[in-house]
């Protein structure tokens, strides 16, 4: 039993490694998958990727989708279809002084979570419940500071 509890309880690393590919360009390793970020060409990048804001709310909208399939998994709820549009807003002045006392976060953040679904609402609204809180990418958001609004859109089929 001890066994068990004690796998529990170990923490999980993840790494990520960056190299310069040009100027602002930057190549991303995780694990055997490459990606990169960029730039926009008036920002002097060569705008061949995501930058690493677009990057970030990328990771936003992957991982609550993520969430709603393991809690839906879960809770045996089914769903035809999910779609997530995030939008994020900071001031661009926060990453070009150190000194300015603006922030570089982001300082507003919405989740517009699609869900098609013939699920009754007592079960969306439990579906809702527990994927609150269980997403680590969300929790980075809000814990910086960010006000993280969520909107869930139920389409009933």
């Amino acid at each position: 039993m001890a066994d068990v509890k004690d796998a529990a309880m170990v923490k999980q690393e993840r790494r990520v490694r960056a190299s310069k590919e040009n100027e602002y360009k930057v190549k991303l390793q995780a694990r055997g998958h490459t990606f990169y970020a960029d730039e926009p060409k008036q920002a002097g990048g060569t705008d061949e990727a995501p930058t690493p804001r677009e990057i970030a709310l990328g990771a936003l909208a992957a991982c609550v989708t993520v969430i709603t399939g393991k809690v839906a998994k879960g809770l045996d709820f089914q769903y035809a279809d999910q779609s997530i549009e995030v939008r994020g807003t900071a001031d661009p002045q926060g990453a070009k002084d150190a000194d300015n006392n603006i922030s570089p976060n982001f300082d507003h953040v919405e989740v517009k979570i699609t869900l098609v679904t013939e699920e009754p609402e007592d079960r969306i609204a439990e579906l809702k419940r527990q994927h609150h809180g269980r997403c680590p990418i969300s929790a980075l958001f809000r814990e910086s500071g960010c006000a993280l609004v969520e909107e869930w859109h139920i389409v009933r089929p």
